[in-house]
């Protein structure tokens, strides 16, 4: 590191705790809108007089708006600045929680989610970068393990704080308490880091490049819907496949242009980077198809009640919680490969022995599972998200944010639609044949992690074999 990287980062490590206040407030209100609105479901469909398959969209899309727009506002983020996305991230994001809160029919109620994704993709996609530009290179970890606590902390608050929120003032205020969050978002945002400096405000834009991707993402994320919700209209699922390979291939081709290009192919080239991703989207997958499939056996095979599964399910994020600042620390002083690896491997144990809690799995073996999973993924998130920002530019902190947070999304929407798609099938298969339904679950429940097993042990590998990059743990200050 040079004289004037050191001076530059002693300049930026002053917006640090301004930096992390305002990331982890946008991060705390983009994940509990993720998890609150689940509990509320029953009730608006109740109220609205729809669907159970409608009020799905609620949630639905809210998700695939986010994922759809990540990338294209990290890159946005480097022309614009971080203060540009969450100024008018926390605004859009308020201006959409006072339309949900509006809605009087669910159609309305739809459109105003699609407003408030668009603000939280705006908050989400720049979070890493902002940390990682603010605080010096011996703390980044550190500084991303509070976001990482952040994520989880909103997981696990969002049921418990809807329901009782709905309980004191009803579904639409689950919304409105947004409000007054944003607007101090807003505030701490024009305050605190209005001056801080733009990456690349020369920047072009590709229109192309924001179309193709986002379309491309978009119609992806259908396709993976209509799979998780195990649909029958193939023609609809392949129409929407085909058009999201076609778009994703016009994002390629306009990429390789340097003056069409949006991200740029280069970033890809860099292979800590790159392969500290694959290693992030085997392991969402995996977690993913832990969370997506425990409450179904934790209701159908153990007989528990919605609260009690609620409470089984919080060991994840609680464990998680409690080990992102140890592996951010430890981050900051060593190869974050080894310590994301060691995380992987802990994940490995939790999915080897979830594969034998059958129907008389014992209350301490299913909540030892849960525990190493959680733990896992706590140790695992802050080192791996700290190598893969600490190894690019810092003009393409943005676009490595924005693609950060993609791949952990797209990581838990593939591992949602492979676990639902597997397990129906050979659940079905085994019913069709005449065993019987608790069986059939155990069948087809375990086939899933006998797949999965799999899918986390490359995890481990790609962790392992990612090199090494700038940074810290070794004598020349490299990782």
């Amino acid at each position: 590191m040079t004289d004037r990287d050191v001076a530059e980062m002693a300049g930026f490590s002053r917006y640090k705790r301004k930096a992390l206040l305002i990331t982890g407030l946008g991060t705390f209100l983009a994940t509990l809108d993720t998890s609150i609105v689940n509990v509320s479901l029953p009730t608006i469909a109740k109220e609205l007089t729809t669907s159970v398959a409608m009020v799905g969209w609620v949630v639905l899309s809210y998700s695939i708006t986010i994922l759809s727009l990540l990338m294209v506002f990290g890159a946005i983020s480097e022309k614009r600045g971080f203060q540009f996305s969450y100024k008018y991230g926390y605004i859009v994001f308020a201006i959409g929680s006072i339309l949900c809160g509006l809605s009087y029919e669910i159609h309305m109620l739809i459109i105003a989610r699609v407003v408030q994704g668009v603000g939280a993709a705006m908050m989400i996609s720049v979070g890493a970068a902002l940390v990682t530009r603010s605080f010096p290179e011996n703390e980044r970890g550190r500084g991303l393990s509070v976001i990482a606590m952040v994520v989880s902390t909103g997981l696990m608050l969002g049921p418990p704080l809807g329901g009782f929120i709905i309980a004191l003032w009803g579904w639409r205020w689950i919304f409105f308490i947004n409000v007054p969050f944003a607007i101090l978002g807003v505030f701490f945002t024009v305050k605190y880091i209005s001056d801080f400096p733009v990456a690349d405000p020369g920047r072009i834009i590709s229109i192309r490049g924001v179309s193709s991707l986002s379309i491309g993402l978009l119609s992806m994320l259908l396709a993976l819907s209509l799979l998780s919700r195990r649909t029958t209209n193939y023609f609809m699922f392949i129409i929407l496949l085909a058009v999201s390979v076609i778009m994703l291939g016009f994002f390629l081709y306009f990429e390789a242009n340097p003056r069409t290009r949006l991200i740029g192919l280069d970033i890809f080239k860099n292979r800590v980077f790159s392969i500290s991703g694959i290693s992030m989207l085997m392991v969402f997958v995996t977690m993913s198809s832990v969370t997506v499939l425990m409450p179904f056996y934790l209701e159908k095979i153990k007989g528990l009640a919605p609260d009690q599964v609620g409470l089984y399910l919080m060991i994840i994020p609680a464990s998680t919680m409690i080990m992102a600042p140890l592996a951010g620390y430890l981050s900051d002083k060593i190869q974050a490969r080894f310590i994301a690896t060691f995380g992987i491997i802990i994940m490995l144990a939790g999915i080897y022995r979830i594969r034998f809690l059958g129907a008389d799995g014992a209350v301490l073996d299913i909540i030892l599972v849960l525990f190493l999973i959680g733990l896992g993924m706590g140790i695992f998130t802050t080192p791996n998200n700290s190598g893969m920002m600490g190894s690019v530019a810092k003009k393409q902190l943005g676009s490595a944010s924005g693609i950060l947070a993609t791949i952990r999304t797209l990581g838990i929407t593939l591992g949602v639609g492979f676990a639902i798609a597997i397990f129906s099938f050979y659940q079905d298969g085994m019913l069709a044949s005449g065993i019987d339904s608790t069986s059939a679950f155990i069948f087809g429940y375990q086939t899933v992690y006998n797949i999965i097993l799999f899918v986390i042990a490359a995890a481990a590998v790609t962790s392992l074999l990612r090199g090494k990059m700038r940074g810290v743990g070794t004598r020349s200050g490299s990782e």
